[in-house]
């Protein structure tokens, strides 16, 4: 089945198209969740940073009419159209939430369109190329909705839709399997730190005085010390940013982090000559190091480099390589926890971007437990480590073949429709 056979049309032949709240809306500690473009990432809603509006706002602005489309409702796909441009997200039966007007709702005809294929053609390069470029605006990209009417869509019949559609939501369930399987071991890896280290309720801790130190109660037998005192170097990446290239080296900044690593294919590339010379300037990670997003979202990211990859890094990102002292584990776990991340703020400077100050920084006291029951607490920590690493390298080989076949099964180079996939009747999201 060749794409001249598929229908070609304009997203507003088979959409209503709307977008969010177009008012100025009080923001509170609680209440209905206020979603943003920033707040939709690789296809789901990226929390951490979120606003609430009233119940009252919600039911007085968010409505489901023919005259406008501004609440969104299952088997919707919501795109961020002002700033973060084109990430979509298929909404779910449980999710309830309102929108700001840098978000676009799609609601097919779900006669000729199936809303898990349209949230897949959003994802493609066809449609994603057509957005790029209408776009307007140069600080900050946006597209009106009148624009979005325009753009092309793409589809074969609905039974072929549904087959291209549950080849690709195949990896991503078991990306989102692998994700939340992560997720159960950082949070047993992140209790047994708090058990041993924030409550004190290590082995043998009932042999153990309890004694005063300049950051409050402590063990008899740990000590406080400076960052500086438990590391060998304290440093940031480069200071000044290279050229891109279309095939180099990768250069990461704090955009590229997640909680284990880095997104590499996400990473901008720098020519071979100054990925060198950044090298020889100390702005390569090395293993077991310890990286933090440093400037904007800082302590956004904490993690210990797994191994050795050719990467360099960019200022928004600080370097501690421990000197023995401390293992690196434990220390990234310690810098994570919220009531270090609290003090933290005593070594922020700036206002419109936040960011650390390493030289503040090196003094930052911690206090450090002996070295054997640090060794005792990671042979118990180190089996979720090392799970945690290999479920992430599988999501890393998942993505890749979801999208080395993404543009393929929506262009109708790799033709589906012939395949005898099992469909489950009624799916939508």
């Amino acid at each position: 089945m060749s794409l001249s056979s598929w229908a070609e049309r304009k997203i507003g032949d088979r959409c209503i198209v709307g977008d969010g709240a177009h008012a100025k809306l009080k923001r509170h500690q609680s209440g209905v969740t206020y979603l943003s473009s920033k707040n939709l990432k690789d296809g789901r809603l990226d929390l951490l940073k979120v606003d609430y509006i009233s119940e009252d706002d919600f039911a007085r602005l968010f409505r489901d009419n023919s005259k406008a489309l501004t609440k969104p409702g299952k088997d919707d796909i919501i795109f961020g159209i002002i700033g973060t441009i084109g990430e979509p997200y298929l909404v779910h039966e449980r999710d309830r939430f309102g929108l700001s007007s840098s978000v676009a709702i799609l609601r097919p005809d779900k006669s000729i369109i199936f809303p898990k294929y349209l949230y897949y053609w959003i994802k493609g390069h066809i449609f994603q190329d057509a957005l790029y470029g209408i776009k307007g605006g140069v600080a900050q990209g946006y597209v009106s909705l009148e624009m979005i009417r325009s753009l092309p869509l793409n589809y074969p019949p609905l039974p072929t839709q549904r087959k291209i559609a549950a080849i690709l939501s195949a990896y991503d369930d078991l990306i989102e399997n692998n994700t939340r399987r992560i997720k159960i071991l950082e949070e047993m890896a992140s209790a047994l730190y708090r058990e041993w280290f924030v409550n004190f309720r290590f082995p043998g801790h009932e042999k153990v005085r309890m004694e005063e130190s300049e950051l409050g109660p402590k063990p008899e037998g740990w000590e406080v010390y400076t960052l500086e005192s438990v590391c060998q170097r304290i440093t940031d990446g480069s200071h000044w940013s290279p050229k891109s290239v279309s095939n180099g080296f990768p250069m990461a900044s704090v955009k590229d982090m997640h909680d284990w690593g880095f997104d590499i294919t996400k990473c901008r590339q720098i020519g071979e000559e100054d990925y060198q010379k950044l090298v020889h300037n100390d702005c390569k990670p090395l293993k077991e190091d310890v990286l933090i997003a440093k400037d904007g979202s800082y302590l956004k990211h904490i993690f210990v480099v797994e191994k050795e990859i050719d990467l360099v890094i960019l200022s928004s990102i600080a370097i501690l390589r421990p000197n023995g002292r401390m293992l690196p584990h434990l220390l990234a776990m310690y810098l994570k926890d919220p009531s270090v991340e609290a003090r933290m703020k005593g070594y922020v400077s700036g206002v419109a971007v936040p960011r650390i100050v390493l030289k503040d920084f090196r003094k930052f006291k911690i206090v450090i437990p002996p070295k054997n029951l640090q060794h005792n607490w990671f042979e118990l920590a180190e089996p979720m480590i090392e799970q945690c690493w290999r479920l992430i390298s599988k999501n890393a080989n998942l993505r890749q073949t979801r999208d080395f076949l993404l543009p393929k099964l929506i262009s109708s180079e790799m033709d589906v429709s012939e395949l005898d996939i099992k469909i489950h009747d009624g799916e939508g999201a």
